[in-house]
């Protein structure tokens, strides 16, 4: 008997090691039930704002915008113009490339938050060498609408667009339901 006791109190350090485990991630688990962001959201309108002019995007095309517990996606046309499909979808030609180059904007990659912040981290960018850059976001969140006003922009080398400090994006988005 005594040798059982010995053996138990031996393993105290060890179960309370792993139950410390448990808990913290089942603490960090709960916090990510808690984010507000997760999910998939539909894009319903954007708007470029600067402090005298807005200019208004109010029936997109299909857009977007993917949150999980690690990473962030968006894709969304900047028209309300139809994309135009390559006459030959295997073999389009130079300006059909460039106009669909132009037809869609997209990032992923990975993400910080707060209760009322997003700064998004581009590690696949639709721009060739924006992977690394930043995107600052304030957002708003109502029942199932989301407000995103992307307010900044850093690119890798630390540089910023020229629109940088005129212009904000606001996008308005609705979740997407599970059924």
């Amino acid at each position: 008997m005594r040798s059982l006791n010995f053996f138990s109190i031996k393993r105290i350090p060890t179960i309370i090691l792993y139950s410390l485990v448990l808990y913290l991630y089942s603490c960090n688990y709960e916090d990510h039930d808690k984010n507000v962001l997760y999910g998939s959201w539909n894009l319903k309108e954007v708007r470029w704002v600067s402090s005298d002019t807005t200019f208004h995007l109010k029936k997109p095309q299909l857009g977007l915008l993917l949150i999980t517990p690690e990473s962030y996606s968006i894709i969304w046309p900047p028209t309300e113009e139809k994309r135009t499909p390559f006459n030959n979808l295997s073999n389009p030609t130079d300006e059909e490339i460039k106009s669909g180059f132009r037809s869609i904007v997209f990032n992923s990659g990975n993400y910080s938050n707060t209760d009322s912040t997003l700064t998004t981290t581009s590690t696949l960018a639709k721009v060739p060498g924006f992977e690394g850059g930043k995107q600052f976001f304030n957002y708003k969140l109502k029942e199932d609408n989301l407000e995103l006003m992307m307010y900044d922009e850093v690119y890798p080398n630390g540089d910023k667009p020229k629109w940088s400090g005129v212009w904000k994006t606001d996008f308005l988005f609705n979740k997407i339901e599970r059924e």
